[in-house]
């Protein structure tokens, strides 16, 4: 009885942890990081009483996160700011092992339904807290912070309703609860669209195409996928850099918007200093520190610097901190998620829409945040979770009533 109370118990945190993730990432979206914390110790507590059998499922993983740790930790040797990587891979240790114990509790939970609940009524009470701050300019969190609130403030949110939204939405579809499917479905997406993100709103439309793509054709996709984020990841140094360097690429970028031009500037300046660490790389999270990375940039925008914090792309930053081996482990894990992805056991719609939901977050990455950010690793994590919650309350197809 003690046990049953107990797993009653983190399974409660869980459900909590789900209401709360996307309203924390619409008014302090760093608060992502210590709730990823407390659902992964809430995870682990569920797991762990069913011993070692739970987590014989996550031990490719294990061994893949391992290696990114271990490589990490050696690259603190000849980093440009040893302490502050060493800091790094240990903040990540914690990080994955949090990620890998909901990874391992997603089979181990009783009640997914309910969960998935939690995660709805989470998503309409973010979505009204958005339009809040976006029609009072920041009210809700005027009170709490020095600073002005700005649009882009919302990113995190946008990503996060991105993130989370097909899936969601296939679920309900699946579960007969079809108009609720449809309206939260065209809601959020109407909110994506208010905000100012372009970089999510372009990421959210190339998965609902993806989502159409991966229904009709998701097992050879998954594998051509998989060879192509292997070929992206690991010829990134050939691919981004130049771009800045080919006019139409520069012109475009400049009349569309400046930041998208700074990216190229960035991503000009990251390949030269990957082609002078090809092997090793600059050190985990050596970004922020990397020598010119504070010069100004020639005919840019003024404040413009030429690698400001990271460099705005998964792949090279993969490639600028930890060089090769980095860049090999992002290749696997990215292969692993998609041919995962091909295998899984999941409707048909359900599981086109998770593809959907792995291809806006990989656009993200190409042009967005630091590969190191807790509160994005947090809800990558989170996000991988209640993906593989939800698939427990889609029934599969011999399952379904007419």
């Amino acid at each position: 009885m003690p046990a049953t109370r107990a797993r009653f118990a983190f399974e409660l945190g869980l459900d909590i942890c789900a209401f709360l993730f996307l309203p924390i990432l619409v008014l302090a979206s760093r608060g992502a990081a210590p709730l990823g914390g407390v659902a992964g110790a809430c995870a682990f507590g569920l797991a762990a009483s069913n011993g070692a059998t739970a987590w014989r499922r996550v031990r490719g993983w294990a061994a893949v996160f391992f290696a990114l740790i271990v490589w990490g930790l050696a690259s603190s040797l000849w980093a440009v700011d040893p302490q502050h990587s060493l800091l790094i891979a240990l903040r990540l240790t914690g990080l994955f092992l949090a990620g890998l114990s909901l990874m391992t509790a997603a089979e181990e939970i009783a009640a997914p339904c309910r969960m998935t609940a939690c995660l709805v009524a989470g998503l309409v009470v973010a979505l009204a807290l958005t339009v809040v701050q976006v029609l009072t300019h920041g009210v809700l969190t005027g009170m709490l912070s020095r600073r002005a609130f700005i649009a882009p403030a919302l990113n995190h949110a946008e990503d996060g309703f991105g993130f989370l939204l097909l899936p969601l939405g296939a679920a309900l579809f699946l579960t007969a609860r079809r108009w609720l499917a449809v309206v939260l479905v065209l809601v959020a997406a109407a909110v994506i669209f208010l905000l100012v993100g372009d970089a999510a709103q372009l990421a959210f439309l190339l998965g609902v195409a993806a989502t159409a793509l991966l229904y009709f054709w998701r097992q050879w996709l998954t594998r051509v996928a998989a060879a192509a984020t292997v070929v992206v990841i690991l010829a990134a140094p050939v691919i981004f850099p130049p771009l800045a360097g080919i006019d139409a690429a520069r012109h475009a970028a400049q009349e569309i918007k400046s930041s998208m031009w700074h990216r190229l500037a960035i991503w000009s300046f990251v390949g030269s200093r990957i082609a002078e660490k090809p092997l090793f790389g600059w050190g985990l999270d050596s970004s922020r520190a990397i020598p010119g990375g504070n010069t100004p940039i020639p005919d840019g925008y003024p404040g413009q610097t030429s690698l400001p914090l990271h460099p705005h792309n998964a792949p090279l930053q993969a490639w600028l901190e930890l060089g090769l081996p980095g860049a090999v482990i992002f290749a696997l894990i990215a292969a692993r998620l998609w041919l995962a992805l091909g295998r899984a056991s999941w409707p048909p719609l359900y599981a086109a829409a998770a593809g959907g939901s792995l291809v806006t977050a990989l656009t993200v990455a190409l042009g967005s945040y630091g590969v190191w950010q807790e509160w994005l690793i947090a809800s990558e994590f989170l996000t991988i979770f209640l993906i593989f919650v939800m698939a427990r309350v889609a029934p599969a197809p011999s399952q379904r009533t007419p």
